[in-house]
């Protein structure tokens, strides 16, 4: 894994705007009991994916899936994928992954309109990983789409069943955000979003999320405990692998969590058993955004951000004080 040949101020900049210098706000890490701290809100999710091309890419998820860009800083964009859940998507060399990484992660999109979807990205000619297979009483259906860097689109519409009633509810109770896209008659929506992510020692990787993030598993997605996040966004973590992916020891993505208290998640993070800073305080990006970075016990890279009601995230902000 790489661990920073860049500083940390550096990090930041290129994540986001580099209008101005990052300026840290917190130097002392705090000396906290672990237990007794209260969790801080996460108001919605968010990961980051890496392109050789950020523009391509962007074209890509703006047009053909028809999602909202409520922040554009060039060389990142923030799409909407569903009401608490988002997608950034970063020029590679100006961030904190390469191209070469591994994409181990499956980005799982939840909707009423699977078969609407397929016949809408077939006709627009976007390759796929596994097709749509029609068959009766399963307990998903669902096919992979590949965006054009190489990361898997998991489309997919839970059906009722004994085991999974707990995320096929939750799933329920999140509002469908409806696609832009032009020309296209028949209406599609994503109602909710997990993120798959892999790990070799899934033990040690549970107890740290659910410790961290004070959650506990609603349901297994294919298998694997899922985890309730934010209203739309959910993970999902997979023990060694599955048939779209097995875990590596790198990885190119950042998992990202919206939240209206930066200060509170560092502070109850930076000691929390098992994970690292890779920014030794917060950070604040030309006062458009606050944030810190961390890692798990495997080495997969988590952000922290609060953003700031200003120009430049007027959109995403509007959504994010709901």
């Amino acid at each position: 894994m790489k661990r920073s040949i860049k500083s940390a101020y550096a990090i930041l900049c290129i994540i986001f705007l580099s209008i101005a210098a990052c300026a840290p706000e917190k130097s002392a890490v705090p000396d906290v009991d672990q237990t007794e701290t209260m969790r801080p809100d996460i108001i919605a999710t968010n990961a980051f994916y890496y392109y050789a091309d950020v523009e391509v890419a962007w074209a890509f998820y703006r047009n053909t899936l028809g999602l909202e860009t409520v922040a554009d800083y060039g060389f990142a964009k923030i799409l909407r994928l569903a009401d608490s859940s988002y997608l950034t998507l970063v020029q590679a060399d100006s961030g904190m992954h390469s191209t070469a990484e591994p994409k181990t992660v499956t980005l799982n999109l939840v909707t009423d309109q699977l078969e609407a979807w397929y016949e809408h990205l077939q006709s627009s000619q976007v390759r796929m990983r596994v097709d749509y297979e029609k068959t009766d009483e399963q307990r998903s259906s669902s096919f992979v789409a590949v965006d054009p860097a190489g990361y898997f689109l998991k489309f997919v519409r839970h059906n009722p069943h004994p085991n999974h009633a707990a995320y096929v509810a939750a799933f329920s109770d999140a509002t469908p955000v409806t696609a832009r896209i032009e020309n296209l008659q028949t209406e599609l929506s994503i109602r909710a979003v997990a993120f798959s992510a892999y790990f070799d020692k899934l033990d040690e990787v549970a107890s740290f999320y659910e410790g961290l993030f004070d959650v506990s598993a609603i349901g297994q997605l294919d298998g694997a405990p899922l985890y309730q996040m934010s209203g739309s966004g959910f993970l999902a973590l997979v023990a060694g692998g599955d048939d779209l992916h097995q875990a590596t020891k790198e990885n190119g993505v950042t998992l990202s969590f919206l939240t209206t208290d930066v200060d509170g998640w560092f502070d109850r993070a930076a000691n929390w058993t098992g994970f690292e800073l890779r920014t030794p305080e917060i950070l604040n990006e030309s006062d458009l955004v606050r944030v810190f970075v961390g890692y798990d016990p495997s080495g997969i890279f988590l952000e922290w951000d609060t953003f700031l009601d200003l120009p430049g995230n007027e959109e995403l902000v509007k959504y994010l004080d709901r």
